[in-house]
């Protein structure tokens, strides 16, 4: 399944279990009483509008176990002699896959081992007095109802709480103004009917195509660069046309039209011919509503952000996990099932004995960076839409690590358009997916942080201008680094089979959950690889 598929459909939950969750309030009153300190959303004080170093990836304590993993462990005293407790099924990743996967599980005994010290993966947000805004993945597309997400979404009594907004409202920046409707040829009249030609084609194949990732297109489309499919289905493509896709392959898959699969491609911008849903805090606003529910059936110690895993292995017809908990020690849990719903690279690491062809695949999986600068206003102001993609006119080439080009960011996500502006401080958030391979070594170096922030004030400032803003009005800028969150959909990966080998399970033990199943980077791809988990699990 891709994702458009998972909008419609997915595996029966008919076999999974469900308890009933109550609503998800808005503003201060639910912050104040329903955030601790490793939830997704982070709560700030009033003094933090301007981060002084990047969010989101913490390198260090990783890297010091990663890279040589058995001196770590002797570091810190040896591996444990005894097992700590005994559980139905561990869980390694608080992501959104690992949190999906513990709650459809939670009315067993399971642990969730989260490494960073606050739980969501890369559906994270903050909340700056009562504004609430994402700092990792904002949205994602509206499913049926009836489909896994949608009765999730459901569920949780999330469902109405989404803002939408509808392909017809498509909004671009364009020569220093919002222009609307782009799909109709807004920011070129004399090509308007190539425009609807191009989304009507676009709207025809998400609503017909068979997405399954064993089905006719992923055959025929997965071997094909992005760029290729448009030039052999509409031959020449207005500029306009080809700096949106280029913008949005780099906004939403850290690559460029010249590299990504027309296949995966296609699951993505024919799912958003639909309705996006935008919550308040982005995707956190659903992640920490499950993290809320699998707390309050499984107990508090179900969710255990801090905790490093530094091997799983198997003996007999248990696995065994090691890891280092938020105070630094070391212990080992003895699991009926283990599932990993970490990066595929992490995994790789971690796991001794797995098999060398799969080994090998994890090691042809790519994987990019990208930040995400959110710039707080000192008033708030209403927003021409959701998501704005900043056009220029022309068709930005790929970039290298030798050129790595002009845009600092790509489109912009009006961070408080879900509730609605009615907050004190409404938020512009910038997305730069950055494009090329070895972009991790460049946003490491000390002077990162201040070198981006001075650039992104520098190039928001016609977007502010735009709003009737200036550099004046801006109360603060914060920046959240992402290290190697999105595994690149390369054209042909799905055809070589190489994320299925890298995806298979290890003695019926140990099974594998992330989006980087399918290379898919997105909330319904880990979503619904943890239900192909649980799945598994329930059934054998």
């Amino acid at each position: 399944m891709q994702r458009r598929d998972f909008l419609k459909t997915g595996i029966s939950l008919a076999a999974i279990s469900s308890l009933p969750a109550s609503g998800l309030a808005k503003g201060s009153e639910w912050m104040n009483a329903n955030m601790p300190d490793d939830w997704p959303i982070a709560r700030l004080k009033d003094s933090e509008n301007n981060s002084i170093d990047f969010n989101g990836d913490d390198i260090n304590r990783p890297h010091d176990a990663f890279w040589n993993i058995d001196g770590y462990i002797a570091k810190k005293g040896g591996e444990p002699s005894s097992i700590s407790e005994d559980l139905d099924v561990v869980v390694v990743g608080g992501g959104v896959a690992g949190l999906s996967t513990a709650y459809y599980l939670r009315d067993k005994k399971i642990a969730v081992l989260e490494m960073d010290f606050r739980l969501g993966g890369n559906s994270k947000g903050e909340a700056y007095k009562n504004a609430m805004y994402s700092t990792g993945a904002a949205y994602f597309v509206e499913p049926d109802q009836q489909a896994p997400l949608g009765h999730l979404l459901t569920e949780l009594g999330v469902w109405n709480d989404a803002r939408r907004e509808s392909s017809d409202h498509t909004t671009v920046l364009y020569d220093n103004k919002f222009t609307s409707p782009f799909w109709k040829g807004a920011t070129d009249k004399a090509a308007t009917e190539q425009f609807k030609k191009v989304f009507t084609r676009l709207a025809e194949i998400g609503a017909e195509a068979d997405f399954d990732y064993n089905g006719e297109l992923a055959r025929t489309v997965d071997h094909l660069t992005f760029e290729q499919w448009l030039k052999k289905e509409f031959g020449d493509v207005h500029p306009h046309l080809l700096e949106y896709f280029q913008l949005y392959g780099w906004s939403s898959f850290c690559g460029s039209t010249d590299e990504l699969s027309a296949y995966q491609y296609l699951g993505f911008i024919c799912a958003e011919t639909g309705n996006l849903m935008a919550y308040p805090g982005g995707n956190a606003y659903v992640v920490h509503k499950m993290a809320q529910a699998i707390r309050k059936s499984a107990g508090t110690k179900s969710l255990r952000a801090g905790a490093i895993v530094l091997r799983v292995t198997t003996e007999g017809d248990s696995a065994v996990v090691l890891y280092e908990d938020a105070m630094g020690n070391l212990k080992k849990i003895r699991a009926k099932k283990v599932v990993m719903a970490c990066q595929k690279f992490v995994a790789r690491r971690i796991i001794p004995e797995m098999p060398k062809e799969q080994f090998d695949a994890i090691g042809q999986l790519m994987y990019r960076a990208y930040l995400v600068g959110n710039i707080i206003t000192k008033k708030p102001f209403q927003s021409p839409s959701y998501e704005l993609y900043c056009l220029r006119g022309q068709v930005p080439p790929s970039p290298t690590p030798m050129r790595r080009g002009d845009r600092s960011f790509t489109d912009i996500c009006n961070g408080t358009w879900a509730q609605q502006e009615k907050v004190d401080h409404s938020v512009l958030t910038l997305y730069h997916g950055i494009p090329y391979d070895g972009a991790r070594q460049f946003l490491f170096n000390p002077a990162s942080h201040d070198k981006y922030k001075t650039r992104y004030l520098t190039d928001v400032e016609p977007v502010l201008k735009t709003m009737n803003l200036t550099l004046d009005d801006v109360h603060g800028i914060r920046l959240t680094r992402w290290g190697h969150s999105l595994p690149l959909a390369q054209a042909g990966l799905i055809q070589k089979g190489i994320p299925q080998k890298a995806s298979t399970s290890i003695n019926n033990l140990i099974h594998f959950a992330n989006q980087d199943n399918w290379a898919n980077p997105c909330f319904e791809t880990a979503h619904h690889c943890a239900l192909e988990a649980v799945h598994a699990i329930l059934n054998n």
